[in-house]
This record gives structure tokens, sequence and C-alpha cells, in this order.
């Protein structure tokens, strides 16, 4: 076993590239790529082995042209710059140091309880992908970027914290299903290229201290559950649908200022402080099923457009405040624990799910709520 350096750039098979030109054989030797070096694999498989360690430094740079393993406790430290041209797979440990970085243009996935660390930066380039699967996980401590048209799957027990001061962008596919979680306490951003599904047991969580932008597309979807504990703004589309689960609690804020639907036997959930605002221009809609439930000291303000269809439910419980700036369209089933609906508009009104008047509250000229027709 032995340490083998960089001694110059140039390709890894090429024994000129090490000091002592020696090729390292990653069953038994650990790796340094130096400083100023570009060390380029593009032949044979590799497979660093249980115990030993590639680290590249913080000038350094290594090429992955042909495939490589990460086997389960192995471990490779990425202090300078790490390009992936081909595929690897992470079993054992990833470090992207604070001014290290990953290039991923062809595909990396993180497998069988491997682990990544990025305090830098990680980019997935478009059509390339990143996937978290089979009990791994990846915490963003720096930067995580998911170009267009790229790929992520997180399942089978997946887990990637987007952590406090740490960001992701997505812009490609990203699915989270069977059992994983995804959880934001930094900032996201879901851009206006991305299809998010979150389903089969999926959880993607908004923490406090954390916000999420929603620009195109936002599924929760057979069984998935989304938690907004933080802030999350929708300027996209967020459809929950399939017996899934949306709550926003514990002062969470759901901002809506593009479109939401909850459906098929779906719940949209607020409580305990939770707010659910809906924007001038946005909109919020029950129906075939669904339910919203507005409840114990929450609070929503729907400035936009609100309606209830096709046998859907609205629950307004104890100590509820919702204000409705605009009117209602309702065609399904409400109740309430004790909750309050309060008409601020001068004239407000209830229509049917198709628009048509139901019944109209004047508070003109300073008078009480009266029911006028």
């Amino acid at each position: 076993m032995a340490t083998i350096t960089s001694a110059q750039s140039g390709y890894w098979d090429d024994p000129t590239t090490w000091v002592g030109g020696v090729v390292p054989d990653l069953s038994v030797d650990d790796v340094v790529v130096a400083d100023y070096h570009t060390v380029t694999a593009d032949g044979s498989y590799l497979t660093l082995a249980s115990g030993r360690t590639i680290t590249i430094d913080g000038y350094g740079v290594l090429e992955l042209g042909t495939q490589m393993t990460v086997e389960s406790g192995a471990s490779v430290y990425v202090q300078g710059g790490l390009h992936v041209y081909a595929y690897v797979e992470v079993q054992g440990y990833l470090e992207v140091d604070t001014y290290g970085w990953v290039d991923d243009y062809g595909g990396v996935a993180v497998l069988y309880g491997g682990t990544v660390d990025a305090g830098g930066s990680i980019y997935v380039g478009p059509y390339s992908y990143f996937d978290v699967v089979y009990g791994s996980s990846l915490y963003v401590y720096g930067w995580f970027y998911q170009d267009w048209n790229a790929y992520s799957y997180l399942y089978q027990g997946a887990y990637v914290s987007v952590e406090s001061g740490g960001s992701a962008y997505f812009d490609g596919y990203l699915n989270v299903e069977d059992y994983s979680t995804l959880r934001i306490y930094g900032n996201a951003d879901f851009y206006y290229g991305s299809y998010v599904d979150v389903r089969y047991g999926g959880e993607l969580y908004v923490e406090s201290g954390g916000g999420l932008t929603v620009r195109n597309y936002l599924n929760v979807v057979d069984s998935g559950y989304l938690y907004v504990h933080g802030d999350v703004t929708l300027d996209g589309y967020l459809y929950a649908y399939g017996g899934s689960q949306v709550y926003v609690e514990y002062a969470g804020t759901l901002t809506i200022n593009g479109y939401m639907t909850v459906e098929y036997y779906s719940n949209l959930v607020a409580y305990y402080g939770g707010r659910v605002n809906v924007g001038r221009w946005g909109s919020l809609e029950a129906y075939y099923y669904g339910s919203i439930y507005f409840d114990y000291q929450s609070r929503s303000d729907l400035f936009g457009y609100f309606r209830l269809y096709y046998d859907a439910y609205l629950y307004l419980g104890w100590d509820a405040i919702v204000r409705v700036y605009r009117g209602m369209d309702i065609s399904g089933q409400m109740d309430s624990g004790g909750g309050k609906m309060v008409m601020l508009r001068r004239e407000g009104r209830i229509n049917d799910a198709d628009g048509d008047s139901l019944f109209v509250f004047d508070q003109a000229y300073g008078h009480g709520q009266t029911l006028v027709a």
C-alpha cells in the first residue's frame, strides 16, 4: 500500500503522470491529484476499494471519462475539481470541500448507503443525472445546480437535505418517491423548466427558516407529502391528488400567486399558525373529493380566486380566520368547528361553481354585513 501523487498533468494510465512512474492500484493505493495538475481517466474501469482514498488538491482536477465505483468504506475528497463525463457510483463517501466543485456531464448515482457532503458546488449538466437512491444521503451546505433537462431521482429511502445557508436550483426533472425525503433548511428554486413529482410516500419539507419558490410544476401525487414549515411561494402550478397531503403548519406560509388544485381524496391542511395566502392573480381550487382544512390557529388571506367543485370539502376549525377579498365559488360541502370566514370586499359574494351569485353581503357605507340576495 502506498500514496501515489501526480507528478504532472496527464492521463491516468500513463506512468509519467505519477511520481515514481507507477500507475495507482486503487485496490491498495491512495491517490493525490496535486495542485495545478489535471489528470484524465478515460481508459479502464476504476474501482476505489474500501479503505482507500482519492484526494484532489485545491487547484487540482480529476477528469473521469470512464466509469468509477467508490466502494463502501472508500472516500473521495474534492478540494479542487471533479469533472464527470461518464458514470460514477458512490457507495462510500464523497466530500466536496468549501472551494471544491463537481461538474456532472454524465451520471452520478449515490447508492447502497453512500453519502455526499457538498460544502462547495455540484453542477448537473443538461441531459445528465444525479441520483440518490437505496438509503443514501446528500447534504448540501453550498450549492446544488441542476440545469435544464437534467434528471434527479430520489427513491427507496433516500435522504437529501439543503442545509441552512445552502441553496439548490432545479431546472429539470426531480422525483422524490418511495419513502424518500427532501428537506429544505436553506433556499431552493424549482425554476421555469422544472418538473417535480413527490409521490409514493415521498416527502418534501420546507423547514422553518427555509424558502422554496416554485416557478413551474410541483406535483404532490399518489400518496405524496408536502410540509410547509418555512416559506413557499407558488408562481407556477401545484397539484395535489391521489390521496396526497399538503400541510401548512407551525408558522409556515404558502403564498399562491399561480394555481393550486386539491383533488381525488387529497387534502390541504393549514393549522398551528400556518398561513395560506392567495395572491390577486392566484387561484386555489378543490374538487373531486379534495378537501381544504383551515384549522386550529391558521390564518388565510384569499385575494384571488377560490372555488370548491364536484363534492369538494371545506372545513373551518377552531380559531381559524379566513379573509376573503374577492369572492368564492362553492359547489361542495362546508363545515365549521368554530372558525371564521370574513368577507372584506365592499360587496362580498358567494357564487355557485359556475360563478352565478348565491349570496351577496353588502357592507356599503359602513353598515354591518347584511344578506341582500
